[in-house]
């Protein structure tokens, strides 16, 4: 039989049992505990920057595109019709009942150059339609309006952390022109208008020939808003150009 282990001898035991346990959990606290901060940080990076480099990758998009801006044409660029899809040819007669040709835009096309030089506008480019992928090249004309050079309310929408950047800067009595390959409307800014996205009002048709800008409204500040802030120009005229087309 074997012999009784004493209180003394249960207690060692029990020691150095304890001990054992308690050097694995500290060698396991040792080991994990850096990889768990680091992670911890690494996820908080991830998040605090997701945002940023989501509202600036327009601006990372032009800077390292694998084409630069300026030989992207409406063939390189538009991914929403055929390299061979015709020119869309309109004619319109102005108030003098004069004809001139208008070239109507695919969605995606490049449609204009827009500048207001008092606001620090220059050289934006204008593409047809206010999908996401468009706006990353440039402004987009809302196509619910009316094209450019025709009669009523032709509406433009950007970023307000890239091309529409210093549209707040726009006052009334500034110049701005909005050119294209058959026109060039010369406007004058007249009013500046805050509405709720969901305010329709100002892109809507009007009877008064006009263009409206808007873009995002953060009082000053940069990012996506439920706001908008319009700048709102009063047609005062029109250069008609000759216009070659493919038809």
């Amino acid at each position: 039989m074997s012999e009784p282990v004493s209180e003394k001898e249960k207690v060692r035991h029990t020691h150095k049992h304890r001990s054992s346990s308690s050097k694995v959990l500290r060698a396991f606290t040792y080991v994990l505990t850096p990889f768990l901060i680091l992670a911890i940080l690494c996820s908080g990076c991830f998040l605090a920057l997701y945002s940023p480099f989501s509202q600036y990758k327009p601006y990372l998009d032009v800077a390292f595109g694998a084409t630069p801006m300026e030989i992207r044409d409406l063939r390189t660029l538009n991914k929403y019709k055929d390299d061979n899809a015709p020119d869309l040819v309109g004619e319109m007669k102005d108030k003098d009942e004069q004809t001139h040709t208008i070239i109507y835009p695919y969605y995606g096309d490049f449609y204009a150059t827009l500048n207001c030089e008092d606001a620090g506008l220059t050289d934006v480019p204008v593409y047809s339609g206010t999908a996401e992928d468009v706006l990353e090249y440039g402004a987009g004309w809302y196509n619910g309006s009316v094209f450019i050079g025709r009669p009523g309310n032709v509406v433009i929408a950007g970023h307000n952390h890239t091309w529409f950047y210093n549209l707040p800067k726009c006052e009334i009595g500034d110049v701005v022109t909005l050119e294209t390959v058959y026109c060039k409307c010369t406007y004058v800014v007249n009013e500046r208008v805050v509405f709720h996205e969901k305010d329709y009002t100002y892109v809507f048709p009007w009877d008064d020939d006009r263009l409206t800008m808007y873009t995002c409204w953060n009082e000053g500040r940069l990012g996506m808003s439920e706001y908008r802030l319009a700048i709102i120009c009063k047609l005062e005229s029109i250069e008609w150009k000759e216009v070659e087309t493919d038809k």
